[in-house]
């Protein structure tokens, strides 16, 4: 009797339990919203509205739309999905008057996206050096350094001076280098600006860097130095420029392989003949290189 009294308790409670228990896939209805909340939550959608309008009207050189928007108390430094502000996509576009107008209401000048990207470094890969100028005398560090790969360079660590570099650009190079750019920074892969204009083969670039100090045997990730990758990607001109400038012709990466060996490999005639020769005049054991470690 005794057990048969605890198995009708023990069914009883399932069914109970069964009963109370929501049907399945059944949610539970949200709690209303209070006043205070529902006015908060419309507030905040009132605010990313106005933020989507002000940067697109940035990017739409809409100046009377952004006047309008600042004055109505949006925050200058607003930012996109990816940590963009208004400034950001002003220099990166190469508009002058709108990059003015925000510093004057206080865009943040060293502020940087999820990748540390600034706004110099978008003007100094664009090519813009009017903003350039701008950002720098407003205050802009030349020497903050991405700190994600980017995803159109696929690198990080990358700087003002670097992103001019990749793209030869002789006269934002000159005014970055003038105010106070380091020019043996390296990115993530180990490359500084030097190896950037080399790859490039940017000439007059790479004897703008070298006249400031750039140094030849500094070796990216792979140990390969400025004149390895001149010699990687043909660029004669270059070539003669780094061995003229004292580099090393007998350096090494790290699979042991002299710049001449990539001449010979990648059928550079013209490079392989000129660092046959410079290496003739020279033996691994010359010191007195221009340029060092």
């Amino acid at each position: 009797m005794k057990e048969s009294k605890w198995g009708i308790l023990i069914c009883s409670l399932c069914l109970l339990l069964a009963f109370s228990a929501p049907a399945a896939g059944q949610q539970k209805k949200p709690e209303p919203l209070t006043p205070a909340q529902a006015k908060a939550q419309a507030e905040a959608a009132k605010r990313d509205q106005q933020n989507q309008e002000f940067l697109t009207a940035v990017d739409g050189q809409a100046t009377a739309t952004v006047v309008r928007l600042l004055a109505s108390g949006i925050d200058v430094n607003t930012k996109d999905r990816d940590g963009g502000t208004a400034l950001m996509h002003a220099a990166l576009r190469g508009n002058s008057e709108m990059t003015r107008l925000l510093l004057s209401k206080g865009a943040t000048v060293n502020v940087a996206d999820v990748f540390g990207v600034t706004p110099l470094m978008q003007a100094a890969w664009a090519g813009h050096s009017d903003i350039v100028e701008m950002l720098l005398q407003a205050g802009a560090d030349p020497n903050l350094q991405s700190v994600q790969e980017i995803p159109k360079l696929r690198k990080a660590g990358v700087n003002a001076l670097m992103g001019a570099c990749m793209n030869g650009n002789l006269a934002i190079a000159g005014i970055l280098l003038d105010s106070g750019a380091l020019v043996n920074q390296q990115d993530s892969q180990g490359k500084t600006a030097l190896m950037h204009a080399v790859q490039g083969g940017y000439a007059r670039v790479v004897d703008l860097l070298l006249s400031r100090g750039a140094k030849t045997e500094i070796k990216d990730q792979m140990g390969r130095t400025a004149l390895t990758i001149a010699t990687i990607y043909g660029n004669y001109e270059v070539v003669c420029i780094l061995v003229s400038a004292g580099a090393n012709v007998f350096s090494m990466d790290i699979n042991n392989m002299k710049p001449i060996v990539y001449a010979s490999a990648l059928d550079r005639a013209d490079i392989y003949k000129f660092l046959e020769a410079a290496m003739a005049r020279r033996s691994p054991q010359t010191a007195g290189f221009k340029s060092t470690p």
